[in-house]
Order: structure tokens, then sequence, then C-alpha cells
């Protein structure tokens, strides 16, 4: 009896979905298959999808409960009939933010360590997985993250929407958006709103919280410094001992009055000069941190210059010490005029994209490190880090930012190696082979909900192309993360596909079926493989012409394995095995009389 899927008559179920079928062929030998993610019986899951002779097949770790939850003599067990049954394995590592950044809570240490710790695990266990631990290990390059600049297609045409952007000094993530500028940078004006451009108000948030900090000392200085003239034309000029002296000593009420009154201007005072000096501090390492990455060399020599000077100053809990309020009063005044003379203003906000990006990489490129001092400790090959775009949409999930992301790994990775005494040209090898990309053809096209044409999704593809190592092949409408096989949504797998192997891509292509898995594989509709192969028309046999998967309906049933039993077409004018062929005695035919058996004729 067929299934509810069975679209044609003659069969109890069709072999293909497709009237028309993707322009794009892949060898079955180039295809693998991802297992359901939403159970760690792995090797329970591996064992069924091996069965239809499937030969690469990627564990799935994608969340991070369900790896911990694999046993590693699972693990072991894997590689074992991996051997056996000549296939090969991958793994899909858990879904982790590697920068630390999470969308509640904004950007922590603890939670990047976390993260590394996690996908250190994965990438050594994977290990297990080869012979020669020689396994590619996909992690996505966010997860669950906003999109970081957000933006659509109008027209053709990119409209920023806004800018995600992270305090530094306090880790929270906030974002700019269109305030409906009208006057400009250089006071003119039109009369008409400004175009939005993100980066100019970055640029001014920046400026603005830097000015505002420098105007809020200044304030505290003056306040401060008042404080102490007065103090001082109460107390003259030892105004500083009245700090230390009690008093009771004190002659006269009217003394003690005076004294009291100068006491508290002077408490009052170095109150303020103390905060303005630790705020001055604050700045200070702001600017310096600015300055060292993409300062002036002036701005660089002003704030030298001025470390100089408080070296010379300040000994240790000097603005405690009340003989020393003077000096705290000059190294403030200094500090504010120094603060107020770089022309670069410290960038206190960044843009959330480069700093997830200068993090991630930081994080990929320590994990790797570790697998590679522990394959020359055990003599076996180096995992690959595959990095993938997520969904369309989230943070760090066009073309643009995975090659960025990529090359900044590559670039701390063969920092470190050199640093642990690796030849230059050796580390900038091993960081290539190391790290790539893995591709999800279904997650870029996602971007067309934000407007982006077939051709913007082809060219985001063109970017990332020379660092993929890895495809997930998944099909959807664009709009959502539906993870379809092949040829059941619009996804432009042909052009994509050619640009990759155009920039010389020789790895495998998984499918991932995730919505097969979850509406149609336990309902009738089998293993997501064979509509995999029907949609992209893989060839039947090992040679590239003849008739190929998408096609086997044309045939009948036949080709599907369930069709008629005993044709008589094919069994009796073609092999000759037909029931005339027999003896009488067993059950032959005379031509035009009835058969012995059913007493109807076999004609």
């Amino acid at each position: 009896m067929g299934s509810y899927e069975s679209f044609y008559q003659g069969s109890p179920k069709s072999t293909s979905y497709y009237s028309t079928p993707s322009s794009y062929q892949s060898q079955i030998s180039n295809l693998g298959i991802s297992m359901d993610p939403r159970t760690a019986n792995q090797l329970g899951e591996l064992n069924l999808r091996l069965n239809p002779g499937v030969k690469t097949i990627e564990i799935q770790g994608t969340f991070a409960n369900v790896l911990e939850s694999i046993p590693e003599q699972h693990l072991e067990e894997m590689r074992r009939v991996s051997k056996l049954t000549g296939s090969d394995l991958t793994l899909h590592g858990p879904l982790l933010n590697a920068s630390g950044v999470e969308q509640q809570g904004g950007y922590s240490e603890e939670n990047r360590l976390g993260a590394e710790r996690q996908m250190e695990s994965a990438l050594l266990r994977a290990r297990s997985l080869r012979d020669d631990g020689k396994t590619v290990v996909t992690f996505h390059s966010t997860a669950n993250l906003p999109n970081f600049n957000p933006h659509i297609i109008k027209d053709g045409k990119k409209i920023e929407q806004g800018m995600m952007i992270i305090d530094q000094t306090t880790g929270q993530i906030g974002q700019i958006k269109d305030e409906g500028r009208y006057l400009g940078e250089d006071a003119q004006f039109t009369g008409e709103k400004l175009a939005f451009d993100p980066k100019v108000e970055l640029q001014r948030r920046n400026k603005e919280f830097w000015l505002g900090n420098l105007s809020s000392i200044n304030q505290s200085v003056e306040f401060g410094e008042r404080a102490i003239e007065n103090a001082k034309r109460r107390g003259g000029d030892k105004y500083y001992e009245i700090a230390t002296r009690d008093i009771n000593t004190a002659k006269a009420e009217e003394d003690k009055q005076v004294f009291r009154e100068a006491k508290r201007e002077f408490e009052y005072g170095s109150t303020y000069l103390k905060e303005s000096y630790r705020r001055i501090r604050d700045l200070f390492d702001k600017a310096m941190d600015t300055t060292q990455r993409t300062g002036s060399e002036e701005d660089k020599k002003r704030l030298r210059e001025f470390a100089e000077f408080a070296k010379g100053k300040i000994a240790r809990d000097f603005e405690n010490n009340p003989q020393k309020i003077e000096v705290l009063r000059e190294v403030v005044q200094e500090g504010i005029s120094t603060l107020s003379s770089i022309k670069q203003t410290p960038q206190t906000f960044r843009p959330l994209r480069d700093f997830t990006i200068e993090k991630s990489a930081e994080t990929f490129a320590n994990i790797a490190q570790t697998a590679y001092n522990t394959a020359q400790k055990d003599k076996r090959g180096l995992p690959i880090i595959s990095i993938e775009n997520p969904p369309g949409g989230e943070g760090l999930s066009t073309g643009e930012d995975i090659k960025d992301l990529v090359q900044n790994s590559r670039s701390q990775l063969a920092k470190n190696l050199k640093n642990q005494g690796l030849p230059g040209s050796e580390a900038e090898r091993v960081a290539a082979t190391m790290i790539g990309a893995t591709w999800d053809v279904g997650h870029i096209n996602m971007m067309r909900k934000k407007g982006y044409s077939e051709k913007d999704i082809i060219e985001e593809t063109k970017k990332v192309a020379k660092f993929v190592k890895h495809v997930h092949l998944s099909d959807n409408f664009g709009l959502d993360h539906t993870e379809l096989p092949m040829g059941m949504g619009n996804v432009p797998l042909k052009p994509m596909i050619d640009a990759i192997k155009k920039a010389g891509f020789k790895g495998k292509e998984i499918i991932e079926a995730g919505n097969w898995w979850q509406h149609f594989a336990d309902k009738g509709g089998g293993n997501p493989f064979k509509p995999s192969i029907e949609g992209m028309d893989s060839p039947i046999y090992a040679m590239t012409y003849g008739p190929g998967w998408a096609n086997t309906g044309r045939y009948g049933a036949y080709f599907s394995g369930h069709g008629p039993v005993n044709p008589a077409l094919h069994h009796t004018q073609l092999y000759g095995a037909g029931f005339q062929n027999l003896p009488l005695e067993l059950g032959g035919e005379i031509a035009g009389d009835r058969g012995r058996f059913s007493g109807n004729p076999n004609q």
C-alpha cells in the first residue's frame, strides 16, 4: 500500500518528486548525509543511514548536551563501523558563540573561555572518528545572535537599518539607529534629512561619550579646586595640616569654627580631586588602547609624555596624603590637558561585528593550536575546523562575514604557532590547512527575506568560495529556516557549487534535511538521501552519463524495486522464463488453451 506521497499511478510509491530536477548533478560519491540531531544515539543513527549505501555521514553534536551524552565508546564504535563499510565521518559541533558574546548579557571573557573549552573538547573527541585524525568539524560562526548590521535590499540598493555596537568597558550591547539628522558634522544645513550612515553615527557617539566624560571631570576638578581654595583661605598656607590636626587643639571657640569649616572644605575638595584622578586614569587607559592600535604618532607621544610626568610626581597612595594635595592637583590638571588635546577620539564603542570576529578568531585559533599540539604528540593528522554561516539574517551570516572570520582566525593561529617556535611559512600553511569554511547554501538563501536576489546570493558565495572546505545542502524558499532536500525550494544550487568548485573545492557535500526528519521521515517519507539525489539528478551509475535519479519515474516502477512481480514482458518474451515453455506435466501451457493452474489463458 502506498503512502500519502504516492503522486503518480503505476507503482505503490513514485520515486521522483521532481518534474524539473536541479540543473546541478552531483556524484553520489561526493554526497553525504547528516543524522537526526535530536538524539544522542548517533551510533544507532549511523547504522540506519549506512543502509542505503551513503559513503559520508555527519555525526550530529549540534546541541551541546546531546554531544556530551554520546559515550566515548560509541565514537570508537562509529570509527570501526566506518572503517568496515568504507565510509567517512564528519562532525557538526555544538552551536556556541565562540566570541563570548551572548544576546542576553553581552560579552564576558568567562563566556568566551567556556565556549572555547566546549569547542576544544568536541574537536579533540572528533579526532577519534578517523584513524588518521583528519576529521572535519563544523562550528557555526555565531549562534542565535542578531544581525550585526541590519539592512535590506530595495530596488537593488542596500539600505542600512542600523549597527549593533558594544561598549568595550562594560561588554554591554547596544544599537545605533537612524535618528533623523538634518545638520551634518560640518554644520552644513540643506533643510533635507541626511542619509543615514552607521559609521558616522558611531563616530558621533564615541565623540560625545569622550567629551561628556572630559566635561564631567572638568566639573569635578572645578568643584574640588574651589573647595581647596576656600580651605586655604580659611587655614592659611598650612591649610593641608588641618586634615591631620585635632579640632580640640584650637584655643578659642571661634578658632574651632574656622578650623571646622576649613577641614570640611578640604575634605570636600580632596574627594573631588581624587575621584577626578581615578577617572583620568580610566580615560588614559582607553586612549592608550585606541592609539596603540590605530592612533597617530603625535597622540602616542602626548600620552607617553603624560605617563612620564605622572610617574615623576606620584608615590604610592599619594592621592590619600593630605600633604600631597598640590601634587594631586597638578597631575589632574595635566591629565585633563593631555586627554583634551589628543586628535583621535578613543573608541569606547566598537562595531559588534568587528569585536565578535576578533574574539571568535581568538577562540578558533586557540582550539586549533591545542589540536595541532595534540597531533604532534600522537603523530596523527590534523583535524579541520570549518566555520559555517548561520541562517541568513543572524550575526556573521554573509559570505563577507565568513571570509573575514576565517582570515582573522588563520592569522591568529599562525601568530600563536610562530610564538611557540614554528617557522612563519609553516605556521601559515598549517593555519590554512586547519581552518576553513562550511558553506550552507540554504542558510545564505534565507537572505531573500531581506530583499536579496538570486544574483546577490550567488555573489555572497563567490566572496567566500576559496575558503570553503565543506558544504551543507538544504533547500528552502528564502523566508524561514527550513531544511528540505535539494530541488524542493528555490536555492540556486548549481551556480553556487560551480563558483565554489572553480575556486578549488574538493570536499564533501552533506545533505542537511532537518525538516525532513521532523515532518516526513517517520510518516512514509523515508530517508531524505533518496529525494535529494533525485533533486540533483545524480547519475545512477558510476559513469556520469546515462540515466539520473530524477528520471527514474519515467521507466515505471521497475527502477524503484517495487513494481509488478514477474512481469510477462521481461520473463516471457525477453528471457524465455514463462510457463508456456514448461512441460505440460509441470504446468506448461498450450498456446490458446486454458492454464492448468488458474483455468484462464495466459495470453
